[in-house]
């Protein structure tokens, strides 16, 4: 019986990993390889590259002796969905760092705490699933409200010691391990407060922040059509008075975790009037859902092919711009118009005149399904 209880002992224990178990060159080396899949072409990728065995080493020595710590990053500023955004790029060694923890230890054991329609930057998610959700949400509304939520200066207002409070609360290593991710959440900005875009650590923080909210309106209020894309929150009810109380639940929430709602962008609309979500219109007309991109996305498509004619080959900006048109494509069968206008803006740039006619012929064919009824 004694030896019956130790197996099951044994077996119900949870396997740590030590750092010398997370820092070995084969990791690191991995980590490395991952990473520079995007960023090959970078100068500071090749230096790394070119001494990368004596770079791991190094870095391999600092991360068990604790004597770790991050480069300067590089800031810069793009403009995304036609917002500014500060773009603060770590180093590749600590880019490494993140990866293989994320990799090892926070994705592993922070997922399973996310609910499923959490969308944003999760393996087999991303905006097309979270579209395809949204689909699925409104099959079951002849007519109804939509509640959009969207978190103020979300990144920017992650509070460092809430956020070290719910990972240890999840995350049980060793105290090596647990130190590195205090260090990682605590260099993601020059102060008390936010985390850093541009970095992988930080974007899991990001999502798994907002956890306790995902399952206290799933599973305290029950609420089935809920989804989040990052701060982005979509809630559909047949009864307005009911995501009115859901809002204010909401809010106490978010003060537990000292952040608070954006009220320009949070608002409650009828389904008869339409709502926009991750630059797709939705209208509902007499049980049909009509999906149509935004005015902001067919302008920045236009911006960036005019800017691939001064920096891409004419195939890689086929291939780019084909990546953009069949996901127009898939998510919004009422978009043909703009499809075709997109594509003689396409000709005119990089197909040659006598290849234009037949070129847009190809483009064009476009396979429009029914939409759907309820």
């Amino acid at each position: 019986m004694m030896r019956l209880a130790a197996a099951n002992d044994a077996i119900n224990t949870p396997r740590f990993m030590t750092i010398e178990e997370l820092t070995t060159i084969e990791n690191l080396n991995n980590a490395f390889l991952k990473t520079s899949k995007i960023s090959h072409w970078k100068e500071s990728t090749q230096r790394y590259k070119a001494n990368l065995l004596m770079n791991n080493i190094s870095l391999q020595e600092e991360l068990r002796s604790g004597a770790y710590k991050t480069s300067p990053t590089t800031k810069f500023t793009i403009c995304e969905r036609g917002k500014l955004r500060n773009i603060e790029a770590p180093a590749m060694r600590d880019r490494v760092v993140q990866k293989v923890l994320c990799e090892k230890i926070l994705m592993p054991q922070l997922t399973k705490y996310l609910i499923y329609d959490n969308y944003a930057s999760l393996k087999d998610r991303g905006v097309a699933f979270a579209r395809k959700r949204i689909d699925i949400f409104l099959r079951h509304f002849k007519e109804g409200y939509v509640l959009q939520i969207d978190i103020k200066s979300y990144f920017p207002s992650i509070d460092h010691e809430v956020l070290k409070r719910m990972l240890h609360n999840k995350i049980h290593e060793p105290p090596e391990i647990m130190n590195l991710i205090d260090y990682i959440v605590d260099t993601a900005s020059e102060t008390s407060k936010g985390l850093n875009l541009g970095s992988e650590a930080p974007q899991i923080f990001a999502i798994f922040y907002l956890s306790r909210l995902d399952n206290y309106i799933k599973t305290v209020k029950r609420v089935k059509y809920y989804g989040r894309y990052m701060d982005d929150m979509i809630i559909f009810s047949e009864s307005k008075q009911e995501l009115k109380e859901l809002l204010e639940d909401i809010k106490r929430e978010l003060k537990e975790i000292k952040l608070e709602i954006n009220e320009k962008k949070t608002h409650i609309t009828k389904l008869s009037h339409g709502f926009t979500f991750l630059q797709i219109k939705y209208n509902i007309n007499h049980g049909k859902v009509i999906k149509r991109p935004t005015r902001a996305k067919i302008t920045r498509e236009r911006r960036r092919l005019k800017k691939y004619k001064n920096i891409l080959t004419d195939e890689d900006a086929q291939n780019a711009y084909k990546s953009w048109r069949n996901s127009l494509a898939k998510d919004c069968k009422q978009s043909k118009r703009s499809i075709h206008n997109m594509d003689r803006l396409f000709d005119s740039l990089f197909t040659p005149k006598e290849k234009e006619k037949s070129s847009r012929k190809r483009f064009c064919n476009i396979q429009i399904e029914p939409i759907f009824e309820f």
